[in-house]
């Protein structure tokens, strides 16, 4: 019974650490290593890396940016789970799930770059997010052409609701 117990505990070890570490990216803010990323504050100026608000309503955004990553990988159900149906941020969604219809893509991530906090109310906060996204390589699958799509930063202002007591993205400007 004890080499059972070893045994489970050992299989499931580097699921929980794996785990750990997506989370970790999700939050390392550009040129500091993920060991300390999520941990403490990051100072920039007078400001901190994510705003003194309420940690549920933050989730839907870095879950948001975790569902791009996975979304460049052709699973979207992540990304869905993040916001109401009528979101404008799930526009991404329909436009890869189509684009992969005919085209991969190779490399590119998301990285969540800053939130800033700019309207707080107590059922609704408005956050201004900045996302870098890397290069990212995109293969016709008939004519096997590429085209690369340069990185960029991506800033929009993300609307979080709370809805029957969860925080859910619900508009994009």
């Amino acid at each position: 019974m004890l080499k059972i117990k070893k045994l489970m505990i050992i299989s499931l070890l580097p699921l929980l650490l794996t785990s750990c570490a997506r989370a970790q990216g999700a939050l390392a803010p550009n040129g500091v290593e993920s060991e300390s990323a999520g941990y403490a504050p990051i100072e920039e100026g007078n400001e901190q890396y994510l705003p003194d608000v309420l940690p549920a309503s933050l989730e839907p955004i870095i879950n948001y940016v975790d569902g791009l990553n996975l979304a460049l990988t052709g699973e979207f159900l992540y990304l869905r789970s993040t916001a109401i149906e009528s979101c404008g941020c799930l526009a991404i969604a329909n436009r890869l799930e189509s684009l992969f219809k005919s085209a991969s893509l190779i490399g590119g991530k998301y990285q969540l770059k800053s939130i800033k906090l700019q309207k707080d109310g107590t059922n609704q906060k408005s956050f201004l997010v900045v996302v870098d996204r890397s290069d990212i390589r995109k293969i016709d699958k008939v004519n096997h052409q590429s085209i690369l799509w340069s990185a960029s930063t991506i800033k929009n202002t993300f609307i979080v609701k709370r809805v029957d007591g969860v925080w859910l993205l619900s508009d994009t400007k």
